[in-house]
């Protein structure tokens, strides 16, 4: 290591008793000023603040942690560098706060917080006369992250510094040949500060580098939103500098044996320097501030910085009376430190009278913009903004009493009359009427109006037929989500066509009640009777406009795909292509088959099913209402394969279209009985490679099906296979079949893919409606729907029939889906994340077959 003149001094920026001040320069050089300051902790024998000096130079300049002064500046000056070191010690260092041991007597007497504040003060004088008279300023911390309170000082020292500025001019002007620049500016410079790092963050020595950087990009940013720093440094405490490096973490950490090792390998040039160097770190500020000076003004349209490199004497007289004045000056005189004071000093005694100050205005924040009745949680935050204000504007041991009075004020507020009901819908959605009941006959606090339950929150739903969108309140009951909602929107739509007849309860007097099901526990809605229905739901917006959602005519349907409709007939029947159907996929349908009926004497009259049937109910009792749907629309040609669903509103581009399902079967019909037959059998498929035998037909079965997701913002999909959506090509080419749809589990749930769910949380569209088309040809199709909506032990729910119900031939029909599910012990709605959906549901397979037509 080349010597280096070691003209060691010390700077106690404090009046020794001689009256005198020790310093020893050799010459008057224009000299550079770097400051280290900042936090340290107990870990190294010597501050940090030290240890960064020793690193520069690779020499134990200062090798004692002794500490005189709470307060202290001390400094090392290299007449061949030209550069004066100085560091402060203050009441932010750990080993500063240690000696507060020593002034027990003071602090009894005092208090701590009278002492501590006044030793607060006097740091943070040290500090802004620092940034007063430096040129680099090394802030450390004590650990591997940023310290947050720094930006507190900053913005302390910042305001402290722009009321000070006039009366730091008027101090400088006694100065003799002080540049004008120094003068004008009130410091040297907009001083650059960098940032060490104390502790080294758990990573690989290759990748402290990459951290380095991500550690600049965070302070910077985060000194920038907090505007500690701004695109003219001369306005802003210190600069930073853009295009070098101002973070470093020390490597690891050394002992004194460590340090004078490698002090060694260095005198004698044994080993390589280390990459993550301090002095290399350093040195390259130092070199441009010795020669160009910093310009760290950020934008277009600024102008120059001011630097100066003032010669050593004039910096020291500058120095001498600058500290003076920062040490002098009282802190009730000039309204610098009066606001110093006002800032750093907060007494014990003043803490009640402070808080009592603040508490109305707290409690006013509180009440300030507050609606006429609010949530529990709108509660706890406006409660929570009171608790901040009173919290940052009070003071000293009394805060927390004075919180919790706050806190009971508030409360006392809310609950008289200000309460939001909040009673979750199925949904999930609170009410946001004030707290009322829903029956003249419940109990409530004194005299409680009596309201339905509104979330606000409206949905978009097609009705049972899919012709006619409205838009539907967020169900409260399961009852409206199910029945009511789609027979009020019937009215004006499909009511008049044909519809199944689901099997319900039917009461034989008018004594009747719910069935008492062992082990239900009812956590929702109403356990005493279903037929308590929310009010309000004649209020139902049917859309903005009744012409929004057209129902075009069944003869205008019937004329645009007339022919479309003959030519996927025009296979069925025909003998000649028995040869070319594939064996192996054919179904053999032998017999007839008639439509499934419903004994009423099977069932209770006196006690009904209080929530959906399912393959666990118990046997004989039947729902008050059914949760599903089943409509003709009419004669099957109202579906065209190339048009696809144009009466259907809502769908998304590409996807209104059913998807074809070929289906070769064998008609064998019962010599004794012939096709008067009224004896149902069962279908099957015919083994591969079977020849065909007398008295059986052969041919093929076009159904077209469509599963249907619905979302609730109303953009309806068909699926394509389970889990997938359906998209027809631009001319309306339909490349997939049903065959997965049929043979599969369906999921009960798909994420959307409406603009709605772009850049945010997806919407979930839910399985509402399958739709067939039945072939004109001698055979039933039938559907026989079971739907387990979420994962086991949930029961697989059912429509009622003991049989598959049989569908008429050549016709539309629609099978709508309950809206939600609900079983004895809870209600299953949309899965809460839409990740998963897919997997949280499922139509079991075997919803759809076929039976022979049955002759009259």
């Amino acid at each position: 290591m080349p010597s280096i003149l070691r003209n060691q001094f010390k700077i106690f920026m404090t009046k020794h008793c001689n009256g005198t001040r020790r310093i020893f320069p050799t010459n008057d050089p224009n000299i550079t000023v770097v400051s280290f300051m900042g936090k340290t902790n107990l870990v190294n024998q010597l501050p940090t603040k030290v240890t960064c000096i020793n690193d520069y130079f690779k020499h134990p300049i200062f090798n004692s942690s002794k500490i005189d002064e709470e307060s202290s500046i001390e400094g090392y000056f290299c007449p061949k560098k030209k550069v004066l070191f100085l560091y402060c010690n203050n009441i932010y260092d750990t080993n500063t706060l240690v000696m507060l041991d020593k002034h027990e007597d003071t602090l009894f007497e005092k208090g701590f917080l009278h002492y501590f504040s006044n030793l607060r003060d006097t740091s943070t004088r040290h500090l802004l006369f620092l940034f007063l008279v430096s040129h680099i300023c090394v802030v450390t911390n004590a650990s591997s992250s940023f310290d947050l309170n720094y930006i507190q000082l900053f913005k302390t020292l910042d305001s402290v510094r722009t009321k000070l500025q006039s009366s730091v001019a008027e101090v400088l002007k006694t100065v003799p040949g002080l540049p004008k620049d120094w003068l004008t500016l009130g410091r040297l410079c907009s001083p650059r500060v960098l940032f060490y790092f104390e502790q080294k963050p758990p990573v690989l020595d290759e990748n402290l580098k990459s951290l380095q950087h991500l550690m600049e990009d965070q302070v910077y940013r985060l000194l920038r939103k907090c505007r500690v720093i701004t695109n003219v440094c001369t306005n802003s405490l210190f600069a930073i500098p853009s295009n070098q490096e101002f973070v470093f973490f020390k490597p690891k950490q050394q002992d004194r044996f460590t340090f004078l090792l490698e002090l060694l390998n260095d005198t004698f040039e044994i080993g390589n320097e280390s990459p993550n160097d301090f002095r290399e770190f350093l040195g390259q500020h130092i070199t441009l501030a010795q020669t160009e000076g910093f310009s760290d003004n950020v934008g277009r349209h600024v102008g120059p910085s001011i630097f100066v490199l003032p010669p050593a004497k004039v910096w020291f007289d500058a120095a001498f009376k600058l500290f003076d004045f920062f040490t002098d000056s009282p802190a009730n005189g000039l309204k610098g430190f009066q606001l110093l004071r006002s800032i750093l000093d907060v007494e014990g005694q003043f803490s009640e009278a402070r808080c009592l100050k603040v508490l109305p205005l707290a409690l006013a924040a509180y009440q300030e913009n507050l609606p006429s009745h609010y949530s529990s949680q709108y509660h706890e935050t406006k409660k929570t903004q009171a608790k901040a204000l009173l919290s940052s504007h009070g003071r000293g041991p009394a805060v927390q009493q004075f919180l919790g009075r706050l806190d009971t004020d508030c409360d006392r507020f809310w609950r008289n009359g200000r309460r939001m009901c909040e009673f979750s819908s199925i949904i999930g959605n609170p009410c946001i009427q004030p707290v009322h009941r829903v029956h003249a006959e419940e109990n409530g606090e004194g005299k409680l109006p009596v309201l339905p339950h509104v979330s606000g929150v409206r949905y978009v739903s097609a009705c049972s037929c899919g012709r006619r969108q409205a838009n539907r309140e967020d169900p409260y009951d399961v009852k409206y989500a199910n029945y009511d909602f789609y027979r009020l929107i019937e009215e004006e739509c499909c009511g008049r066509l044909r519809h199944v007849t689901f099997p319900i309860f039917k009461p034989s007097s008018e004594h009747f009640e719910a069935a008492n099901l062992k082990g239900a526990s009812k956590s929702m809605h109403f356990a005493k009777d279903v037929e308590k229905l929310i009010t309000g739901t004649e209020d139902l917006s049917l859309g903005p406009d009744e012409n929004e959602f057209p129902a075009l005519s069944v003869d205008h349907l019937s004329q645009v795909a007339a022919d479309d409709h003959e030519e996927s007939q025009a296979s069925l029947g025909k003998g000649e292509a028995a040869e070319a159907i594939d064996e192996e996929n054919m179904l053999e349908i032998t017999g007839t088959h008639e439509l499934p009926a419903v004994s009423t004497r099977d069932f209770s009259t006196t006690e009904y099913l209080p929530c959906m049937l399912h393959v666990n109910s118990p046997a004989g009792i039947l729902p008050r209402y059914s949760s599903w749907s089943l409509v003709c629309l009419g004669s099957s040609s109202l579906y065209s394969h190339n048009a696809g669903l144009s009466d259907q509103p809502g769908f998304l581009t590409g996807s209104g279209f059913l998807l074809p399902w070929d289906i070769p079967v064998r008609l064998q019909h019962n010599e004794s009985n012939g096709l008067d037959g009224r004896r149902p059998h069962n279908l099957g498929y015919s083994g591969k490679g079977k020849r065909v035998k007398q008295g059986q037909h052969e041919f093929t079965v076009k159904i077209f099906i469509g599963v249907e997701y619905e979302c609730p913002r109303g953009h309806r999909f068909m699926s394509s296979s389970p889990g997938r959506i359906l998209k027809a090509t631009g001319a309306g080419l339909v490349k997939d079949s049903a065959q997965l749809i049929t043979q599969n589990d369906v999921p009960l749930y798909l994420p959307c893919p409406c603009p709605y769910s772009r850049g945010g949380k997806a919407l979930i569209a839910q399985l509402m409606r399958l739709h067939v088309v039945t072939p004109k040809a001698a055979v039933h199709v039938t559907i026989d729907p079971k739907v387990r909506p979420a994962p086991p032990p949930c029961p697989e729910f059912v429509t009622g029939f003991s049989e598959p119900i049989q569908l008429s031939p050549s016709s539309y029909w629609i099978l709508r889906f309950p809206y939600v599910y609900e079983d004895e012990n809870q209600i299953y709605t949309l899965p809460k994340e839409s990740a998963r959906a897919a997997q949280h549901g499922y139509l079991l397979k075997g919803t759809c077959g076929v039976m022979e037509l049955a002759n009259e």
